[in-house]
Formats: C-alpha cells, sequence, structure tokens
C-alpha cells in the first residue's frame, strides 16, 4: 500500500491508492501551520487508512522548497527548516517516505498522463499560493525543481508585487468571490490578464509546447483559456508560439497522483 499526502496552504489530503492507480478513501482537513500538529494529524490519518495493513511507502508533497526531505521553505505555512520526513519517521520508522515539492509532483503528473509527451511542459497551480513545475521530455530534473515562478517579481498596474499576490487562488477569491460555472466574463477576462502577468515571461523564457493549470482555479480553466491565449498572443513576440494551454487531470488531486508516481519510481530505482 501507498499512502499519499497532499500538503497545501489551506488544506491536507491524506489517501491510499487502488490497484487502478487511482486514489481512493481521501481524507481532507485544513492543514496545521503548527508543525508538530501537522505531523501528529498526518500520522493519525495514515493510520485510519491503513487500518493496521502494511505500507509500503509514504509519499508527501509540501508547498515550498525542499531538499532531503526537510521543509526549507514554505511561505504560506511559515515552516522554514523544519525536518518533515525526520519527523514523520518517528510514527513510521521502518517505511520509507519520499518527500517533494507539491508543483512539481503535479506537474510530472499531469504531463505523463498527456496523450503525447510535450518537448516542454510548464504547470502552473494557483491554489493558496502559485506554485511552478518545468517538465523536459517526461523528466522533472533536480536542477529545475526549486522553481518557484510564483514569487517573480512583477510590475502590475504600476505596482511592484508578486505574481502569486495578484493570481493565488485565495486573491482571487478575495477579490471575486467563489469562482463557479456562474461567474461573469468580465471576471475570467481579469483573472486571464492577472494569470498572463506572470505567464507571458515564462513563457518567453522557458518556450514550452503546453501550460497545464492546476490547482482550484485549474478546475476553471476552460473558462479563461481562450481569453488568456488571445492576451498572449497580442503581447509575446511574433516569433514566441502561444502554448496549448489546458486544465490538469483531476485538478485539485493532480499533486495525489504525482506523489503516487513519485513513490513507484523511488522504489523501483531502490
Amino acid at each position: 500500500m501507498i499512502i499519499t499526502v497532499d500538503t497545501g496552504g489551506t488544506k491536507t489530503l491524506v489517501a491510499s491508492f487502488d490497484e487502478e492507480k487511482n486514489p481512493k478513501h481521501i481524507i481532507k482537513f485544513p492543514t496545521p501551520k503548527n508543525v508538530d500538529q501537522y505531523i501528529q494529524r498526518v500520522a493519525d490519518q495514515i493510520h485510519l487508512i491503513a487500518n493496521d495493513k502494511p505500507i509500503d511507502a509514504i509519499s508527501v508533497a509540501l508547498p515550498g522548497v525542499v531538499k532531503d526531505g526537510v521543509a526549507v521553505w514554505c511561505q504560506n505555512l511559515g515552516w522554514k527548516n523544519q525536518p518533515i520526513r525526520e519527523l514523520l519517521s518517528r510514527y513510521f520508522p521502518n517505511i520509507p517516505i519520499f518527500i517533494a515539492n507539491d508543483a512539481n509532483m503535479a506537474g510530472l503528473a499531469s504531463i505523463l498522463r498527456l496523450p503525447k509527451t510535450p518537448r516542454c511542459g510548464l504547470y502552473i497551480t494557483l491554489g493558496t499560493g502559485v506554485g511552478t513545475s518545468l517538465i523536459l521530455n517526461g523528466n522533472l530534473y533536480k536542477e529545475l525543481s526549486d522553481c518557484e515562478g510564483g514569487h517573480m517579481s512583477l510590475n502590475y498596474n504600476g505596482k511592484i508585487t508578486t505574481w502569486e499576490e495578484i493570481a493565488a487562488g485565495r486573491v482571487l477569491q478575495r477579490i471575486f468571490g467563489e469562482l463557479s460555472s456562474d461567474t461573469p466574463l468580465e471576471v475570467w477576462e481579469e483573472i486571464a490578464n492577472r494569470i498572463k502577468a506572470g505567464l507571458q515571461p515564462l513563457i518567453a523564457f522557458t518556450q514550452p509546447d503546453v501550460v497545464v493549470i492546476g490547482g482550484s482555479v485549474g478546475v476553471f480553466t476552460s473558462y479563461f483559456s481562450d481569453i488568456l491565449s488571445g492576451l498572449l498572443a497580442e503581447n509575446l513576440p511574433a516569433a514566441i508560439s502561444v502554448p496549448k494551454i489546458i486544465s490538469a487531470p483531476n485538478p485539485e488531486e493532480i499533486v495525489l497522483y504525482g506523489c503516487y508516481d513519485n513513490a513507484i519510481s523511488q522504489l523501483a530505482s531502490n
């Protein structure tokens, strides 16, 4: 049994996977910002899901910079240099525990589930924060695993800010209310413009074949993708093609799939 944990800035999902490689027994709870409380809550849910059955691996995604099982920096949780793997291993001492960045896990899972693997795929998660990952020929390279596109500085409407502060799902919800199929067109136009502000320089720099959008906003990609593509076409140099813009498969659970993929890969390599 592989247990996966998607730790978000707002909520955490814990799940096991069935024989068809799909998540089951998903448990959702608000992410505690106190690290000890987080570890205790995750451990409790893992025990509940496992129900005394053997666990082959635990695969955890975190919303920030991760190195060697340590949460080096998770801004939206206020974590810095927290040894998550070591703390969790106290509850599961003989079980492999893999820790990775959430956008990297979601990006890899999204790109690998496309009908054809692109040369370059750019993944963006728009949730509590803005996360990014770059997948080249279906591979996530260690040298690119610390990409934090959401924290790049932008001049937006004459103010220096970060992409996350204008396009994160929590920001959009605060400004426009709960997004839904009834959200007016003019709101989607403004949302597309905010996403374009950070996406345009990333496309110019990486020139991806496809952009995959996940997180809570990714659910609604079809409502603004054409608008976003049009804005990019107007503002990018003619020599740079506008990539295809799509929603992540199962955008609110795609991190769990990435955690599962990572565990399978790590177990195979060991």
